[in-house]
């Protein structure tokens, strides 16, 4: 189907939940170590090395900020995961109450 065509139905799988929060888990785990990485010297040819250490700090600070929400927003779909899996079985069973 081309990307351009519109199509009305949504397929959500408890798994693909779970796939994407491990996903999201491990990016945020790769982000979290990039900004825990030091500060690396700067150049002799900076010509204002300060400036330097106070931005890649900021870089850093912003990078674990980030890092801890992706985390955060993966296991929000590990959640819903396990959500839409107790929903979809509560709704099968009510359906086979009500079918003699």
């Amino acid at each position: 189907m081309p990307a351009d065509t519109w199509n009305p139905r949504l397929k959500v799988l408890a798994a693909g939940l779970h796939r994407l929060g491990e996903q999201c888990e491990r990016i945020s785990g790769e982000l979290a170590a990039a900004a825990a990485s030091p500060v690396t010297g700067v150049s002799s040819w900076q010509c204002n090395a300060g400036a330097v250490h106070v931005a890649a700090a900021a870089a850093g600070k912003d990078l674990g900020a980030i890092a801890g929400r992706v985390g955060n927003r993966g296991g929000h779909y590990h959640t819903a995961g396990t959500a839409y899996t107790s929903m979809d079985e509560e709704g099968a069973k009510r359906f086979r109450g009500l079918v003699p």
